[in-house]
C-alpha cells in the first residue's frame, strides 16, 4: 500500500486527477497536463487508465499541447455501467460528452487512442467529424484477433499484493545486467506498472487488501471487424497508425491496408513504426512513440487552430440539439423578452449559487468550473441577458 501512494504522488506530480460528470451519467476520472489552445485527448487500452500514459502526456505539454489522459467507462476511477454497456459506440459517446462538459469543441482536438482507445477515437470522429482534427492510432488494428480489445484475461483476477503478483510474473533468474538504468530492477518496474492498473481493497476477516484490477471485472467491448473497417474508411480529417517494429498485433502489411482504408476520405493517411519495438510500443521506446506520435499531430497543427470561435458553438457543431417547441405559443413563451434584474436581484442569485457551489477540496472546485462560468462574470454581464 505503500508503494501504491508513493507511485500515486508520483503520477499528481504533473496534474492532479479530477472528475468531470458527463451527459451519459459517468463520472469520468481525468488528469490534465499543460495548458495550450491544441487540446489532445490520450484513451487508454482495455484492461488499463488514463496513468499508464501519465508519461506521454507530459511530454506533449512540454512540446505545446494540453493533453489529457482519460479514464474509460469501466476502467480505473471512472464509474460503472450498471447495464454493463460497454460497446465503442458508448465509449465514444462518453468521449464526445467529455469534451462538451469540459468545453473542449472550440478548436478541433486530436484523439490517440491505444488499442482499444484507438476503435473509439475513430468512433467518436464518425459521430461528429468537426469536433477531431487528427486521429492517431496506436497499435489498433481490425484484423487483430478480437479478443485483443474486447476484454483482459485479468480483470477478474485478485492477488494477496502487488509484490506477489510481481514475483509470479518474474523468474528469479532474471538478472539486473541491463544497460538501461529503468530496465535494470524489472522487479521494481513491474511493481510500478500494477500499483498502476490495480488498487487494494480491504476485506471483510480483516486481513491484508487483495489486489484487483482497476475495471469492471464483467468488462466486455463487443464489436466486429467490419465495423471497425468502416470507422477507419470513414474518417475525414488527419489519421495516422503508429506500430511497433516487432508488434504482435500489426505487421506492415496490415499497416499498409489500414492506410490504404483511410486514405478513401482522410485529409492525410500515414504509418509511424518505431523501430525495435513490441507491441509495448510506450513501455519498449517511450521516446520514440512520443516522436512518431508528434509527427502525426504537426500535420494537423492548422487545423487545431480556429480564428472565428463563434462558428464553434456546441448548438451549430451538432453536439447540442437546438429547443424545439411544440407550437408558436410555446416559443415565443419560452423566448420572448424577460425584465433586466436588478442589482440588488443579481447580488443575492449570486449568493445562492456560490452557497450551493462550495467545494470540499481544489479538485471540486476545478469540476465545477469546467461545469458553468456564469457565475465568474460580473453582475453587470446578467443586465445584457434576455
Amino acid at each position: 500500500m505503500v508503494a501504491a501512494e508513493a507511485h500515486e504522488r508520483e503520477l499528481g506530480s504533473g496534474a492532479k486527477a479530477r472528475f468531470a460528470d458527463v451527459g451519459t451519467g459517468m463520472r469520468m476520472r481525468y488528469r490534465e497536463y499543460g495548458g495550450d489552445d491544441r487540446v489532445v485527448l490520450v484513451l487508454h487500452d482495455v484492461g488499463e487508465c488514463g496513468d499508464v500514459y501519465c508519461g506521454i502526456a507530459k511530454s506533449l505539454s512540454e512540446r505545446g499541447y494540453r493533453a489529457y489522459t482519460i479514464d474509460l467507462r469501466g476502467h480505473g476511477e471512472t464509474t460503472w455501467s450498471r447495464e454493463k454497456r460497454y460497446s465503442p459506440s458508448d465509449l465514444a459517446d462518453d468521449i464526445e460528452s467529455f469534451i462538451i462538459e469540459l468545453d473542449l469543441y472550440v478548436r478541433p482536438l486530436t484523439i490517440v487512442g491505444i488499442g482499444m482507445g484507438g476503435i473509439v477515437a475513430t468512433m467518436v470522429e464518425n459521430k461528429n467529424p468537426r469536433l477531431v482534427a487528427s486521429t492517431v492510432l496506436v497499435e489498433c488494428s481490425p484484423l487483430a484477433p478480437i479478443d485483443a480489445f474486447a476484454f483482459h484475461p485479468l480483470q477478474a483476477a485478485a492477488f494477496e499484493d502487488a509484490v506477489g503478483a510481481v514475483h509470479a510474473l518474474l523468474s528469479p533468474s532474471i538478472t539486473t545486467s541491463d544497460v538501461d538504468p529503468e530496465r535494470r530492477n524489472l522487479k521494481h518496474v513491474c511493481l510500478r506498472a500494477l500499483c498502476t492498473i490495480t488498487r487494494g481493497s480491504r476485506r471483510d476477516d480483516g486481513a491484508e487488501a487483495l489486489w484487483r484490477w482497476r475495471m469492471d471485472p464483467e468488462f466486455y467491448c463487443e464489436y466486429d471487424e467490419d465495423s471497425v473497417w468502416r470507422s477507419i474508411e470513414t474518417v475525414s480529417c488527419h489519421f495516422a497508425v503508429v506500430y511497433g517494429e516487432h508488434s504482435s498485433r500489426i505487421d506492415a502489411r496490415d499497416a499498409e491496408l489500414i492506410v490504404k482504408a483511410a486514405s478513401m476520405n482522410a485529409k492525410s493517411s500515414r504509418a509511424y513504426v518505431v523501430a525495435g519495438a513490441s507491441r509495448f510500443v510506450v513501455e519498449d521506446a517511450m521516446a520514440d512513440t512520443r516522436d512518431m506520435i508528434m509527427y502525426a499531430l504537426m500535420r494537423a497543427d492548422d487545423d487545431m487552430l480556429v480564428k472565428n470561435k463563434q462558428a464553434r458553438t456546441p448548438e451549430l457543431l451538432g453536439i447540442r440539439p437546438l429547443p424545439q417547441y411544440a407550437t408558436l405559443e410555446e416559443a415565443m413563451k419560452a423566448l420572448a423578452p424577460r425584465p433586466v434584474p436588478t442589482s440588488a436581484v443579481v447580488e443575492e442569485a449570486l449568493r445562492d449559487a456560490r452557497k450551493d457551489d462550495e467545494c470540499e477540496s481544489d479538485d471540486d472546485t476545478h469540476r465545477l468550473n469546467n461545469r458553468t462560468k456564469l457565475i465568474q462574470n460580473d453582475p453587470e454581464y446578467f443586465g445584457f441577458v434576455g
